[in-house]
């Protein structure tokens, strides 16, 4: 398992490694107005990848407006156009509430742990 630091900055932490053939980008600290674009970018990265799907680890998000509900929405969008996966990991309520209130959590998928994301996607198992 492989993992690559993409960005880091005083609010944000944004890391992606490889499970099982699927790419999860795991985001840490705040998404707001001035970190957005560094996660979208690292979602899209993750996209580029090749892989099946791509789970969103927002676990450890401790900010969560609507700059990160739109950022959602386009990495969504983005992931239906190239027919990957896009799973999202919202255990805690700072993400999961403003995605339900604004009806978003409906659109994508949401899972309350990396593992169920993954088993959700229901790899084949390689030789």
């Amino acid at each position: 398992m492989k993992e690559d630091q993409l960005k880091e900055s005083p609010l944000l932490t944004v890391r992606a490694t490889e499970v099982a053939g699927v790419v999860v980008v795991a985001v840490e600290g705040e998404i707001d107005v001035d970190t957005a674009d560094v996660v979208l970018d690292a979602l899209r990265l993750g996209f580029s990848s090749g892989g099946p799907a791509l789970v969103a680890d927002l676990t450890l998000v401790s900010f969560f407006g609507s700059t990160g509900i739109s950022t959602l929405i386009t990495a969504h969008e983005d992931a239906e156009e190239q027919g990957i996966g896009f799973h999202v990991v919202a255990p805690q309520r700072a993400v999961r509430r403003p995605l339900q209130v604004t009806g978003v959590a409906d659109v994508l998928s949401l899972h309350d742990s990396v593992d169920e994301a993954l088993s959700a996607l229901k790899p084949v198992p390689s030789e």
